[in-house]
C-alpha cells in the first residue's frame, strides 16, 4: 500500500485537471485540489489516507465521485464471480484430465492432452480473448461479446452482487441463463492457461507417486488398480496440487484485470484500469490493499487445508 501510494503520486499527472478538462479555470482547479487534499504535502496526504484506512474509510474516488468503499462493494463481486467460475473450470477440467492422462501414460490421449496443455500455457491471454470474441461472437453468434448480463434484462435483485448466485436465489431463470452465457467467454479465456498448468502438475505428481514403494507393495498384495489409485496414489499426489491451486487463484485475480478490460466486465480490474487512466490515486491504492488482503487470506486457507490433509505437518 505504501509503495503503491508513493509511486502513484509521483506520476506527472493531475487528476483534477483530467476531470475538469483543459478549459478549467485556475480557481476551479485550486478549489477541487483542496477538496481532495491534493494541495497538501505528500507525506501529509499519506498519513491522512492511512488514518482513514485504520478507521475503515478509504476516501472518495475522483473517477466516480463516490466513497471508494461503495465502489468496491459494487465492483468486487463481479471479480469474485468471474474468478470463482474460472477456478471451478480449472478443477473440473484440469484435474480429471491430468488423472486420466497419467493413468494412461503413453496413450494417444496422454500425448494429445500434453501437447494441448503446452500450447495453452504459451498463448497470450489478451490474444486469446480477442480470438474467442471473433469466433464465438462475430463468426458464430453463439455467445455475447461483453458485460455481465443482457442490458434489457438488467441485474437481478442484489443479495451478494454476484449475478449467477443472485439469480439462483431469486429463482430467476432468464437472468440466470443470461449471466451464464455472458460469463462463459471471459471465464474460459481466464482459466485456459491454469487448466493446462494444473493438468500437467496432476499428471506429473501421479506418475511420480506410481513409482513409490508403497504403491508397488499394494499391487504386489493383489489390490485392485482402482483401490491403488484412489486410496494410495491420489491423496498423496494432491498435496502439491493444493499449494498450486492457491497460486492459481491468486493468478486469476491478477489476470482478471486484462480479461475484464477486454470483455468490458465491470469488476475490480475494470474499475482499477479506469482509475489508473484518471490518476485516481486513492482508488488505485485501495484496490491494491484489497487484493493484498485477499491474497493473504488465500495463502492462509491453503496452509490450513494442507495441514489438515497431511497429518505429518504441524504448525507451531
Amino acid at each position: 500500500m505504501t509503495l503503491t501510494f508513493f509511486i502513484a503520486n509521483v506520476i506527472p499527472s493531475d487528476p483534477v485537471l483530467l476531470r475538469l478538462g483543459p478549459r478549467a479555470k485556475p480557481d476551479e482547479i485550486a478549489f477541487w485540489r483542496h477538496q481532495y487534499g491534493l494541495d497538501l504535502p505528500l507525506p501529509v496526504q499519506y498519513l491522512k489516507y492511512l488514518g482513514g484506512v485504520v478507521q475503515g474509510d478509504l476516501g472518495d474516488s475522483i473517477l466516480t465521485n463516490r466513497p471508494i468503499l461503495v465502489d468496491l462493494k459494487d465492483y468486487l463481486p463481479g471479480t469474485i464471480e468471474l474468478t470463482s467460475v474460472s477456478f471451478l473450470m480449472i478443477i473440473l477440467v484440469g484435474v480429471p484430465v491430468g488423472i486420466y492422462a497419467s493413468t494412461h501414460f503413453g496413450s494417444i490421449f496422454d500425448r494429445v492432452s500434453d501437447f494441448l496443455a503446452s500450447a495453452g500455457m504459451g498463448l497470450p491471454v489478451f490474444w486469446l480473448a480477442l480470438i474467442m470474441q471473433l469466433i464465438f461472437y462475430r463468426a458464430l453468434s453463439l455467445l455475447p461479446l461483453d458485460s455481465r448480463i443482457d442490458m434489457v434484462l438488467g441485474p437481478p435483485p442484489r443479495i451478494t452482487g454476484m449475478f449467477i448466485l443472485d439469480s439462483l436465489l431469486a429463482s430467476d431463470m432468464p437472468r440466470l441463463l443470461s449471466s451464464l452465457q455472458h460469463i462463459i467467454l471471459p471465464a474460459v479465456t481466464l482459466s485456459l492457461a491454469s487448466v493446462a498448468g494444473i493438468m500437467r502438475q496432476v499428471r506429473a505428481n501421479i506418475l511420480d507417486t506410481l513409482k513409490s514403494d508403497y504403491v508397488r507393495t499394494a499391487r504386489a498384495k493383489g489390490a485392485p488398480e482402482r483401490i491403488v489409485i484412489t486410496r494410495h496414489v491420489l491423496r498423496n499426489s494432491f498435496l502439491p496440487v493444493i499449494t498450486m491451486s492457491g497460486m492459481l487463484l491468486i493468478n486469476l485475480l491478477s489476470g482478471a484485470f486484462i480479461i475484464e478490460t477486454i470483455f468490458n466486465w465491470p469488476g475490480i480490474g475494470w474499475y482499477t484500469i479506469r482509475a489508473i487512466v484518471s490518476s485516481d490515486y486513492n482508488a488505485v491504492v485501495s484496490v491494491t490493499l484489497v487484493i493484498a488482503v485477499l491474497c493473504t487470506i488465500i495463502n492462509l486457507l491453503v496452509d490450513i487445508l494442507y495441514s489438515a490433509l497431511d497429518p505429518r505437518i504441524r504448525l507451531t
